[in-house]
């Protein structure tokens, strides 16, 4: 798992010709990989699979049960773009790239690589201020149980002050590679903890408690238009891991099967987010909550599922966390100044807790989970993940290289890509002030 989440030099794309691509075997200079079939697949579905699958039952709230074919339809862009992306690395024929934001600067130059890592860092930087957002709330709720006075803003400043140890002492991804794989297993494990409970839990729902005060029967509904590009962002959340993947392809011994892994490791995570979402929504209906553990009654399955949840996103914060800070101390050149290794320690310990203080405060000023998540999905991994891999690959290899209905398929997905992006952040920034005002009814 190292290898494939490890900061890697930047190539110099600009050596490399634009020419189009080259018959012939086109993995014959790529890097030799070790890793098997299944070690890719289970590497797909560790990066895929998160907390954010607990968000989306909620997402079906917001969009209605036609939120079930917007979760295909961000299945099958995902698995398309994703294809897209790592045949932009053999582009030439000749020399593999090695990063997206290499795959960008070939496409667009310096301004492509900007751009892509504005949006790649908006990630580093707002998984980790979600997940602290999360492990606060859940803290809080555990706490609270038993008597505790401390707010939820205080357990997200003392989480904070926690992880800032693992985060400096953490000094490159060799470290906390494996946690994807803790991630993905403990997403799963509360996923069919909480799917089960709400079915045995149902028989308590003919009638609820709404927020009007009013006893009425839980509510579903078949379609909910204005809150569809807000769904689509929260999907997008949960399909975003792109940025990694030339490094599960690189760590690859057969690298051509890669279209058929990302296909049935992104089909394997979307029966888990149908399980989830499905099970939520049927059950709880219109006061569902993100994360959907939050509906369940008081007691040991709530609990287990809390403490769970919590142990992957506390030890998933080095893991963003460790990304960001890499690019900033290579940007700063650290380990080039000739500095002492205590010297060095010194200037990384302040960087990374500095970062963490940006951190923290963003969560601090806004503890709302699901809010959050839509508009990280909407501003960023909804162009990372749909948009920008078909916008190079149809740059690098030009128009004419596809036949005219895969470009009919290409103008969709960037269209409806970026339309529910743009969309998507102005209604989840909306959303984030309603939070933030009180004024939300869920």
């Amino acid at each position: 798992m190292s290898k494939i989440v490890e900061k890697v030099h930047e190539v110099d794309v600009e050596s490399v010709a634009s020419s189009g691509p080259v018959e012939g075997d086109i993995y014959a200079n790529a890097p030799a990989g070790k890793a098997t079939n299944f070690q890719a697949y289970v590497n797909i579905v560790s990066v895929l699979a998160g907390a954010g699958t607990l968000g989306l039952p909620a997402a079906l709230r917001d969009a209605g049960w036609v939120g079930l074919i917007i979760l295909a339809l961000a299945c099958a862009m995902a698995i398309y773009s994703n294809q897209k992306l790592i045949k932009c690395l053999y582009y030439d024929g000749r020399n593999r790239l090695r990063e997206y934001p290499d795959v960008a600067a070939a496409a667009f130059g310096v301004p492509g690589r900007i751009v892509v890592t504005f949006f790649y860092n908006s990630i580093a930087l707002g998984g980790p201020v979600l997940y602290l957002i999360l492990t606060g709330t859940n803290i809080h709720s555990l706490a609270s149980s038993v008597g505790s006075a401390i707010t939820l803003k205080q357990w997200i400043m003392i989480a904070a002050a926690i992880m800032v140890v693992p985060i400096v002492l953490t000094k490159t991804m060799r470290e906390v590679a494996f946690l994807s794989i803790f991630g993905a297993l403990s997403t799963a494990i509360v996923v069919f903890i909480v799917m089960i409970a709400a079915i045995l839990d149902s028989k308590n729902f003919d009638e609820v408690m709404k927020p009007n005060g009013q006893l009425e029967p839980v509510h579903h509904d078949v379609a909910i238009p204005r809150n569809l590009p807000i769904a689509l962002a929260t999907f997008a959340f949960s399909y975003g891991g792109n940025v990694i993947f030339p490094h599960v392809e690189e760590s690859m011994k057969h690298k051509s099967a890669w279209n058929k892994l990302i296909l049935w490791g992104t089909l394997t995570v979307t029966l888990l987010y149908f399980l989830c979402s499905t099970s939520g929504y049927a059950v709880y209906g219109d006061i569902v909550k993100s994360p959907i553990y939050m509906n369940l009654p008081e007691g040991a399955t709530r609990t287990v599922s809390t403490i769970i949840i919590t142990l992957h996103v506390l030890l998933a914060i080095p893991l963003f966390m460790t990304t960001f800070n890499l690019q900033v101390e290579a940007a700063l050149k650290l380990d080039s100044r000739g500095l002492s290794a205590k010297t060095e320690f010194i200037y990384r310990a302040i960087l990374r807790t500095l970062s963490m203080v940006v951190v923290a405060t963003i969560a601090l000023f806004f503890p709302y989970f699901g809010q959050m998540m839509s508009l990280l999905g909407a501003l960023s991994d909804g162009m990372l993940t749909f948009v920008f891999p078909v916008v190079f690959y149809l740059k690098l290899y030009g128009v004419k290289s596809v036949g005219k209905a895969e470009l009919m398929v290409m103008i969709f997905v960037i269209i409806v890509g970026t339309a529910g992006s743009a969309v998507g952040t102005v209604d989840a920034i909306k959303e984030l002030a309603k939070a933030y005002r009180g004024e939300l009814d869920h």
